[in-house]
């Protein structure tokens, strides 16, 4: 039975349609049954309704819609661009020269610790140099000796073997002086230091600081941690059954849903060669395509790795309409100067991508034809 709809637009209308006698509207009933041709699931609207409603026709194309395998993740650093900051020496914080945020540069100082212990280091340094001093002489005197055959050799071993106890010594305090970044030359000059520096080994912004003015550090204690998202990527958990379908160069959309739903780019760099034995996945290491704004490491991601390309027919999303389980559209059969007809038609929904979503199931849509794209829900 074909429906010829109405659309009343002002009150006005309302009014004097409800005024209207009873023998009015049975002739008006009649003389649309007369004149509706005899097709089920058709509308008719005029062209006067169609334009004032705001209704919209769109094309029934072909359109490109990639599979994908739908997956979750978070966005991370190499290993080289993370850094914990801890201390060698146990330790009281004496100075703190940043806060969480802080942009810093390799080599600059971070804090300050202080600890007797440092005194008795360069005191045992400045030591151990002047015995090596005296140790080496001696060891090339004896040398001398021998070889005139005026010492013993026996002689000779022992002067070897405090000359290279002293030479261990000297080296091993040089190298904790390295550690603790104080300069031997100025040790050497009676320059002694209460405080070490501990200084940024990378590049980066402080993400984490745990101390404060007076804390006492041992050497396990994390002081703060440095982050350098300069080289930020993608780690994200594929299920076993689709990692299979998962290849290097493959494209990655992904949004992160704390911060909005804009959609950004990447692609499937390296591809994980264990399952984790709990969840069941297996990582995935994507880049970052640009542009994109300066994220936080950590960040939580939702993203689709797309597999393959399908061309299929595709409708705008706005003219699919559901009515219980089933899905319809609205195409255009008929247009006439003062009025469209319109067809009912049931079509199976597939895959939806920005906007559009593929159609099957009717060998009566076809590629070309006319479908209400905007309005079809109001009339069905």
């Amino acid at each position: 039975m074909i429906k010829r709809v109405f659309i009343l637009l002002t009150s006005l209308s309302v009014l004097t349609f409800s005024s209207c006698s009873t023998s009015e509207k049975k002739n008006q009933n009649q003389q649309q049954t007369e004149n509706a041709p005899a097709q089920e699931n058709q509308f008719v609207i005029s062209a006067e309704q169609f334009n004032t409603s705001g209704m919209q026709f769109s094309t029934i194309e072909s359109h490109t819609f990639h599979e994908k395998v739908m997956t979750q993740g978070y966005l991370d650093v190499p290993p080289s661009n993370k850094a914990k900051i801890s201390s060698y020496f146990p330790g009281k914080v004496s100075k703190i020269n940043v806060l969480i945020g802080d942009r810093v540069n390799k080599g600059q100082e971070l804090l300050r610790i202080t600890d007797p212990a440092f005194i008795g280091i360069q005191k045992d340094y400045l030591i151990s140099k002047n015995d090596l001093e005296y140790q080496t002489k001696e060891y090339h005197r004896q040398q001398k000796l021998a070889s005139d055959s005026i010492t013993s050799e026996k002689t000779l071993q022992m002067t070897k073997t405090s000359y290279t106890s002293a030479m261990a010594t000297y080296e091993d305090l040089k190298k904790k002086l390295a550690l603790l970044n104080l300069n031997s030359k100025n040790i050497e000059g009676g320059k002694f230091h209460t405080e070490v520096s501990i200084v940024a080994p990378i590049s980066g912004s402080i993400t984490m600081l745990n101390v404060t003015l007076g804390s006492h550090v041992n050497t396990s204690d994390v002081m703060m941690e440095i982050i350098n998202n300069s080289e930020e990527h993608l780690e994200l958990n594929v299920f076993e059954k689709d990692i299979l379908k998962i290849k290097e160069g493959q494209q990655i959309a992904f949004s992160i849903p704390d911060i909005g739903n804009t959609e950004y780019m990447g692609e499937v760099k390296l591809i994980g060669k264990s399952i984790d034995s709990e969840t069941r996945t297996i990582k995935v290491h994507g880049h970052l395509e640009q542009p994109h704004p300066r994220f936080i490491t950590g960040m939580y991601v939702s993203a689709s790795i797309y597999t393959s390309e399908v061309s299929k027919l595709a409708i705008p999303e706005s003219a699919l309409i559901k009515q219980e389980d089933n899905y319809f559209i609205l195409l255009l059969k008929q247009k006439k100067s003062d009025e469209y007809i319109l067809e009912k038609e049931q079509v199976i929904p597939g895959i939806v991508e920005k906007g559009m979503v593929q159609i099957s199931g009717n060998p009566k849509v076809q590629q070309g034809m006319q479908v209400l794209s905007k309005g079809a829900f109001y009339l069905l």
